[in-house]
């Protein structure tokens, strides 16, 4: 597959994630929101790697896929910060031993907002840096 149409795919998914965080928010499953906003971001940033290098690393990690692009001279607005708080989405979500007892109780509506705003942002950054190289 030619890799232009692999990172359209990449970016489909991330924008399908987001939408899935949007409507997560407004049924209040604010875990699902979080978790899908996490999702979001590293489909975006996976995306930008497959964009720049022609393969994409295999992990969850936001931090280590950001640290990725910013080696080649990139800029995103992003903090270090977000993506800390986004990566821990990854597990605390979803699994009762995560750190969280229940998590579909214990996320926040803030928190689901906070994330979305993150994942919309770098989705947005990303979406432009991939149209204008």
């Amino acid at each position: 597959m030619p890799i232009r149409r692999e990172v359209e795919f990449w970016i489909r998914e991330a924008e399908h994630d987001l939408e899935h965080a949007i409507k997560s928010l407004e049924i209040g499953h604010y875990n699902w929101s979080c978790f899908a906003s996490q999702q979001t971001v590293e489909k975006a940033l996976k995306a930008a790697i497959l964009h720049m290098f022609g393969v994409y690393e295999r992990t969850h990690d936001l931090v280590k896929l950001l640290k990725k692009l910013k080696d080649t001279g990139l800029t995103l607005s992003v903090t270090n910060r977000d993506l800390v708080i986004l990566s821990s989405y990854y597990t605390q979500t979803r699994y009762p031993n995560a750190g969280i007892e229940e998590p579909s109780l214990e996320f926040t509506k803030e928190q689901a907002e906070e994330a979305i705003e993150i994942a919309k942002k770098i989705l947005d950054e990303i979406k432009r840096i991939i149209r204008d190289p």
